[in-house]
């Protein structure tokens, strides 16, 4: 076991987001099996309603982002990385498993724009966990062309910045 996490994460140096990709699927599969269990009646609907309002998840994971924000703003966290992670992870999950309801204003939840996004949150994730140092040289060989390209066009349009 411990050979195989050094062989994924460990020499990737990634833990924090792979802490977020754990706890992001996990948390999602744990909320889709409990609305999957309750559409069918095998256990009974658990939800908070307030003056017949029916108060989605996708707040509380809107709360829990709020929260981790402003932890991160106000606090000093460098010893809490990991605990920051998994309540963001489960955030994210919250929020982003309603995210076709979001996006189209409406009470379906079985809109297919959830589940895309939860596939391009677990790519994203899974691309900055192996590809990160990849992905940081293509973007910085972009910036050096941009720049490039940008000082070019002062020198021929002779525009000044400062």
């Amino acid at each position: 076991m411990k050979k195989t996490y050094n062989h994924l994460i460990e020499k990737h140096k990634q833990k924090i987001p792979l802490t977020i990709l754990i706890y992001f699927l996990s948390t999602f599969i744990i909320v889709r099996s409990f609305v999957y269990a309750w559409t069918y009646d095998y256990i009974p609907q658990i939800s908070l309603i307030i003056n017949e309002t029916h108060i989605h998840h996708l707040n509380y994971g809107i709360f829990i982002l709020a929260a981790v924000g402003y932890w991160l703003l106000v606090k000093d966290n460098n010893g809490n990385k990991f605990k920051i992670a998994k309540i963001y992870g489960i955030g994210l999950a919250l929020a982003l498993d309603e995210f076709g309801m979001w996006l189209y204003l409406e009470n379906n939840y079985w809109i297919r724009a959830s589940y895309d996004i939860i596939i391009i949150t677990t790519t994203l994730l899974l691309n900055h966990i192996y590809f990160h140092n990849i992905w940081r040289k293509i973007f910085k060989e972009y910036m050096i062309l941009a720049k490039k390209i940008l000082n070019n066009f002062r020198k021929k349009k002779n525009i000044k910045l400062d």
